[in-house]
């Protein structure tokens, strides 16, 4: 009994720390995705307008990114797997890793991280990459988390603050704070919840929230309501419309695999790579609708829902320029743009089976990402909040089905690397 009561004793202090410093977590990292959300609408808007004088520069801006990482922080370079390596790891008050056969230290996140991943990200998105903006704010937030463990004093909770750090990123960037805190809780290994996170990464997503509302961010947000009932015939062909949408999710996360495999296989001097596929990139995105497909592709989104015009290819071609980008170094996140494949997929589905065109251009975004990524409640979550309740039930059956048959394949390619010791863990 009094090795429980200890237990319970040393869970609360945690949860009791862990919340204080969670405040501080959200102020800054609401600040920093206000502000940067700020900064990417201008950088779209201004790519858009000046598109013929800015996207053939992509090769340049590629070089200048990898040069950048290679000679200021060269881990600086990892996205979200750096995350899910630090987050799964065994932290102890010196910040050292240990894996299940093998100890390593893993050292600090690196120092100007977060300055390097929002300039090089905002870099890659102004000269048109087809690459996304949630991977650079979660490693940011993760990066914050640490360094708040480190300044404080507070190593054995690096892990609770990590997870806060991505929450509140997450919540601030796209104003989805129930969204953030299931995207921390469940990034790092799928089906497995650090519930000892969850009150400071509550705590650190809703201040990030409001913060970035303060910041005057709006976030993109359109409501979708049905206005007449969904009958047998097109329920089916939605429920059918979800296993198609998980199979994209999984095609896309082979694709990258084997897209990256092959070029680090072929291309052994990654700046004359980036700069010749980057520059033949950029002139095809040119040729392809005026840079339709460049960017996020939050706007390809946007488009679609507002009932402008569309190609039944749309998704096919944000997809192979997405692979592309990626592979050869363009490395801002996966999330925006393979929501927007999704939205043009259920597009040009709904033109197919007769379906409501907004219900299955959300339905799209949320499935191929769940799919996609490995997640199953952040997906529910951000796609709740970003389209409202009318459609949740639908919302929620196509990540079901997605999720289910996505083969346990990620984008994040760490996440299924879990120590025995740390599975055990947070098993119990």
């Amino acid at each position: 009994m009094r090795k429980y009561f200890k237990t319970v004793l040393i869970h609360s202090r945690e949860v009791v720390i862990c919340s204080a410093i969670a405040i501080l977590i959200g102020l800054q990292l609401g600040f920093i995705s206000g502000m940067f959300g700020r900064a990417l609408e201008g950088i779209e808007a201004l790519r858009a307008k000046h598109y013929l004088l800015l996207v053939p520069f992509m090769g340049v801006a590629g070089v200048a990114i990898i040069y950048l990482y290679r000679h200021i922080s060269p881990n600086s370079e990892q996205g979200l797997n750096l995350a899910i390596a630090y987050n799964m790891g065994e932290v102890d008050d010196h910040g050292k890793i240990k894996e299940t056969e093998r100890h390593y230290r893993a050292g600090e996140y690196p120092n100007a991280y977060v300055l390097l991943k929002l300039t090089a990200n905002a870099l890659m998105l102004l000269v048109g990459a087809s690459t996304g903006k949630e991977g650079t704010v979660a490693t940011c937030g993760a990066a914050v988390g640490d360094y708040m463990s480190r300044l404080l004093h507070v190593r054995r909770y690096a892990r609770t603050l990590l997870i806060s750090g991505v929450a509140a990123a997450v919540s601030g960037l796209f104003q989805t704070p129930l969204g953030g805190i299931f995207f921390a809780l469940e990034f790092s290994a799928s089906g497995l919840l650090y519930y000892q996170a969850l009150i400071p990464a509550v705590i650190a997503a809703y201040t990030s929230y409001y913060i970035s509302e303060v910041c005057a961010f709006h976030a993109f947000h359109h409501h979708v309501s049905l206005g007449a009932g969904i009958g047998g015939l097109q329920l089916f062909f939605i429920l059918l419309s979800a296993i198609i949408f998980g199979l994209v999710g999984r095609w896309f996360v082979t694709a990258l695999e084997g897209a990256k495999a092959y070029y680090a296989k072929k291309i052994k001097n990654r700046y004359l790579g980036v700069l010749i596929i980057g520059t033949i990139t950029a002139g095809l995105l040119i040729l392809c609708h005026a840079g339709r497909y460049c960017g996020t592709g939050s706007a390809l989104i946007e488009e679609l829902l507002r009932g402008k015009p569309y190609m039944l290819y749309d998704f096919a071609a944000k997809f192979i320029f997405t692979i592309i980008c990626i592979t050869i170094g363009f490395s801002g996140g996966e999330m925006m743009p393979i929501m927007s494949i999704g939205a043009a997929l259920g597009a040009a589905i709904s033109a197919l089976f007769g379906l409501p065109p907004e219900l299955m251009i959300v339905l799209g975004c949320v499935a191929v990402y769940s799919s996609a990524t490995n997640t199953l409640l952040a997906p529910i979550f951000i796609g709740i909040e970003m389209f409202g309740t009318d459609i949740a039930l639908y919302i929620a059956a196509a990540c079901v089905i997605a999720f289910a048959i996505n083969g346990n394949r990620s984008v994040y390619t760490k996440q299924g690397h879990i120590p025995h010791s740390v599975y055990v863990r947070l098993r119990h």
